[in-house]
């Protein structure tokens, strides 16, 4: 019986110790991107944006995910491609479909090419000129 019991014991805990080292971040990591990142600000030629809702980034692999919430329970998302440059200074995020629909954003198109500014584990900062010539500056904060 002791032995039986054991056996279990260091079967749970070798279970155990493989979930808690499994990889949560398909095809490697990708840094600091990794996880949802909550818009604290959007300036459009260094002006204040004032935008409804909350949005959220969210990065995984090659997976972009845009979402805005508004109020408890109402949500729109959009999905699309995102690809870091080597150097880590340019990002871009596309929606490759254009009959599939994008979530309305401030200065967000259906191709957006970025220049990263800041980077950390708990912000994030980029920059884009739309096609009419307007400096889009997105500020991000990481979510637990």
């Amino acid at each position: 019986m002791k032995k039986t019991t054991l056996y279990y014991v260091a079967a749970s805990f070798a279970v155990l110790l493989l979930a808690l080292g499994a990889c949560t971040r398909n095809h490697g990591d990708i840094g600091p991107w990794f996880g949802t990142w909550h818009i604290e600000q959007i300036t459009a030629d260094g002006t204040p944006v004032n935008v409804e809702g909350d949005y959220f980034f969210q990065f995984q692999n090659k997976v972009f995910r845009v979402s805005q919430v508004y109020g408890h329970e109402q949500l729109v998302e959009s999905f699309g491609t995102w690809d870091e440059s080597e150097d880590g200074n340019k990002m871009t995020i596309s929606f490759p479909d254009p009959s599939v629909y994008y979530i309305v954003m401030p200065g967000l198109e259906a191709n957006n090419a970025f220049t990263v500014t800041r980077t950390s584990s708990s912000d994030i900062t980029f920059t884009k000129t739309d096609a009419e010539g307007t400096a889009y500056t997105y500020h991000l904060k990481k979510q637990p």
